[in-house]
């Protein structure tokens, strides 16, 4: 039997071979399309997703389902003596909420933990959790790694298009409007545990090197594990990939596609860095 099961949701964006590797258990993000509720990655694929948030106003995401985290966690009851379940911000989703409100509803410990991020920003917190886990630290332990991890990983992702955002309510229609008339690109990062714009360019190529120079003034000589991120574009991930081992410091680099959670707001075609200061 485990000491600690790691668990986290599908909004962190983690590889499923990552995940496998280290034992990571994820609960499904919840998709709703007109009434229908969906789980990310079991009811929907990704491609279905894309094509019904391409032809419907009415898409969006929500928290795991309290049924979905039970079973994740009730799955783990007799594998482990107790968890740690780290989930996306609490300012942009009620997921620790929910994972609060049912923890007493299992019989070992759950300590239910607060990313302060999303995407991978997450995810790098949920692997290296995981991985500690499989070295048989202790919880106390786990919870140091997990706030490291925390204060010294960082997240952008450059939006081509502001109709998602405007769609969702983030920005007015107007806003989005003037945007594409003008060429604007925004480039979003999570700071303080608000996924919100920290700057913008008027091509999105600029955005994308604006993207690569933003790491570099937040970890000017660490070495990096990087996740490039993508919302339905492997082939543009894959290339910009390559720019991002010729300018950054990278101990390791993988391509990771994010979830519906950011997806929804930004939709297909955009592009991203998760980089963690110290190697997985």
């Amino acid at each position: 039997m485990k000491r600690i099961a790691i668990v986290t949701d599908s909004a962190a964006s983690v590889p499923p071979e990552l995940a496998r590797e280290v034992e990571l258990e994820i609960v499904p993000v919840g998709i709703q399309i007109d009434n229908q509720f969906l789980r990310e990655g079991i009811d929907i694929t990704p491609e279905e997703f894309y094509a019904q948030l391409e032809h419907k106003e009415n898409v969006t995401t929500s928290q795991p389902s309290p049924g979905d985290f039970l079973d994740v966690y009730n799955r783990l009851v007799d594998k482990a003596k107790e968890i740690i379940s780290i989930h996306i911000t609490s300012k942009q989703s009620g997921t620790v909420q929910v994972a609060e409100l049912l923890k007493g509803h299992v019989p070992i410990r759950i300590t239910v933990v607060d990313s302060e991020s999303a995407s991978m920003g997450q995810g790098f917190a949920a692997l290296v959790a995981a991985r500690a886990a499989l070295k048989g630290k202790s919880r106390e332990e786990i919870l140091e790694v997990i706030q490291r991890v925390k204060q010294k990983t960082a997240v952008f992702v450059a939006v081509p298009t502001l109709k998602y955002l405007a769609r969702s309510g983030k920005v007015s229609r107007v806003q989005a409007m003037l945007a594409s008339l003008l060429n604007i690109n925004p480039i979003l990062g999570v700071k303080d545990g608000l996924v919100q714009a920290v700057d913008k360019k008027r091509s999105y190529t600029q955005a994308l090197q604006r993207m690569i120079s933003l790491v570099e003034e937040r970890f000017p000589s660490e070495k990096l594990t990087i996740a490039v991120l993508h919302s339905n574009a492997l082939e543009m991930a894959e290339e910009f990939k390559a720019r991002v081992e010729d300018r950054l410091r990278c101990a390791q680099v993988f391509v990771a596609e994010m979830g519906a959670s950011l997806a929804v707001h930004g939709g297909q075609g955009m592009l991203g860095i998760a980089a963690y200061a110290d190697e997985l």
